[in-house]
């Protein structure tokens, strides 16, 4: 029996293994996997042999002749991956912005707590909000849409053929959608201290006896907490741009 490997799948399959590596172990997505790496490296390099096979022969991409060639096509293939890792970064930046800062406006910020997934302290509402982004990822079907994005990635740029020429517009674009988008998530909490800050400034003016500072805090916090749970239900439209700013990144720097 007489074992035949195509040489030109596995020099594909080894480009693609490299940029899904370098996307799976910095997207956020899978940041909270506490299992061994090991396995996202089988589900890379598994999910990179199924695409190179299904993938047709004349979109393949010529196979690099020598060693250098192949070096300097798995460095384009990290970058790559490493720039559709960001999209989705900056899309769950988003959210963990806008927890930072209601826990600054609410009065959370002066006490933080250990995240288990990034090992590091973090305020309050900016964790519950970072952990609720990834809920909400897998809740409608965003892992569903990142798979199918990788796929569209793989079609538009075969392992080999990779440009990483972007336009710095499409980059910055995805920068700022972050601070938008995390300003809109705040909003309804931060126009609500904006008027319980008013209201305590004239309070303080009418009894200038009161200690503002310890009355405003408790204030403060449970308006704060009272309007984003209230507003909560009004977080989808802004949860579904965030999602979908990922893969609008991706189209701009794919195509």
């Amino acid at each position: 029996m007489t074992l035949i490997v195509d040489q030109a799948w596995v020099t594909a399959s080894a480009l693609l293994w490299v940029r899904l590596g370098v996307l799976f172990f910095m997207t956020p997505v899978l940041s909270g996997f506490s299992g061994p790496p090991s396995v996202l490296v089988l589900l890379s390099l598994g999910l990179s042999g199924l695409l190179c096979a299904a993938m047709p022969h004349h979109a393949a991409a010529p196979v690099p002749s020598d060693l250098g060639r192949f070096v300097v096509a798995a460095v384009l293939e990290a970058g790559l991956g490493a720039l559709l890792a960001f999209g989705v970064h900056a899309a769950f930046a988003a959210f963990g912005l806008a927890g930072q800062i209601l826990d600054l406006q609410i009065g959370f910020g002066a006490g933080q707590v250990f995240d288990p997934v990034t090992r590091r302290d973090t305020p309050i509402i900016g964790a519950i909000m970072s952990s609720f982004a990834a809920v909400a990822f897998f809740a409608v079907d965003g892992h569903h849409a990142f798979l199918r994005g990788i796929a569209f990635s793989a079609q538009q740029m075969p392992p080999g053929a990779i440009d990483l020429r972007v336009a710095p517009a499409a980059v910055v674009r995805q920068f700022g959608a972050m601070f938008s988008l995390a300003v809109a998530m705040a909003a309804p909490v931060m126009f609500t201290l904006l008027l319980i800050e008013a209201a305590l400034a004239v309070l303080s003016r009418v009894l200038p006896q009161m200690n503002v500072y310890f009355v405003g805090l408790p204030l403060k916090l449970l308006v704060g907490l009272l309007t984003l749970s209230f507003s909560a239900t009004t977080l989808a439209p802004v949860m579904r741009r965030a999602f979908a700013s990922i893969f609008q990144f991706w189209d701009e720097v794919l195509r």
